[in-house]
């Protein structure tokens, strides 16, 4: 990452997006979303690194600030407790991790259990929030149901933390904008998307962008997707 010494990142926050670390991932046909322990612990170096050379400090999620880089985590998958915790809060490196109560309801042990969800958010640095109740395509959805999905999800989260849920991930990335106002509609202030770009005073605070972290990145992927240089892909949600 020596070389982003000397090039320029875009202005703004950078909410990189993950899914799992050493977990199959739900329909991963490219097999992309599940790191390698190793894998992430390189990501994590390199995130480090860019971050002191640009003076761009690793915030939590909903930060408002001039710049910086956000690391979330999509699903709720058990590795988020026994990987992404003690990794993370090993560096002091905050996380927020979206969940889909529906599955941690499941007894699917590839999941987050109700009781690791508390273990989970015990951790410092660990932030929740929700990721739809059951992880369906709220676009497919009718408006009464997007908004039952939306309400169930924010009502069965808090009931597990005991603690107030106002932020949550769009499944699948997909969004409208029926699914966006049923969103606010449902309480929440901030969501986040899968269209590639970072976020400034301008940007939607229920449709952020996010940055997708893929398995088999290399040093100068991961430099180049901080960077900004990857935000061309930006696909519609």
């Amino acid at each position: 990452a020596a070389s982003a010494l000397h090039r320029k990142p875009q202005s703004g926050i950078r909410i990189l997006s993950y899914h799992a670390v050493g977990t199959k991932v739900d329909g991963d046909v490219n097999g992309i979303y599940n790191l390698k322990t190793n894998e992430f612990r390189m990501h994590c170096d390199l995130i480090e690194q860019f971050s002191e050379q640009h003076a761009m400090p690793i915030v939590p999620f909903g930060t408002t600030s001039e710049s910086g880089i956000t690391i979330t985590f999509d699903d709720g998958y058990a590795d988020a407790l026994s990987v992404v915790g003690p990794e993370l809060n090993k560096r002091k490196i905050p996380f927020h991790v979206f969940v889909s109560p529906g599955k941690a309801k499941s007894n699917d042990q590839r999941y987050l259990s109700p009781v690791e969800l508390v273990e989970l958010a015990s951790i410092s640095g660990a932030t929740i929030g929700a990721h739809g109740y059951s992880h369906v395509p709220l676009t497919k959805l009718s408006e009464t149901e997007m908004f039952q999905e939306l309400t169930k999800s924010r009502d069965s989260l808090e009931q597990i933390l005991q603690s107030s849920i106002h932020t949550m991930s769009y499944p699948f990335g997909l969004v409208n904008d029926v699914v966006r106002t049923a969103t606010e509609k449902a309480g929440f202030t901030k969501a986040a998307c899968s269209k590639w770009g970072v976020n400034n005073e301008h940007s939607d605070s229920l449709l952020l962008n996010r940055l997708d972290m893929w398995a088999g990145d290399n040093s100068r992927t991961i430099e180049n997707k901080v960077l900004g240089y990857w935000n061309f892909l930006g696909r519609r949600t």
